[in-house]
């Protein structure tokens, strides 16, 4: 396995404290484009418009 690449860390100022760690392997995990297109779907759901049959029908 190859090994994982090193990132600086930063504190709260966007300065960096002059450590590095590994990069978390879940960072390394392949994308699926079931749960992309799954939760893109759910997300435009919430910003449909509710609508009711007119009471002068």
């Amino acid at each position: 396995m190859a090994s994982r690449p090193l990132v600086s860390v930063y504190n709260e100022k966007n300065e960096t404290t002059g450590a590095q760690i590994k990069l978390p392997a879940v960072f390394h995990a392949p994308i699926r484009p079931d749960i992309v297109s799954f939760i893109h779907d759910q997300m435009r759901k919430n910003k449909r418009q509710a609508y009711a049959v007119s009471t002068a029908a």
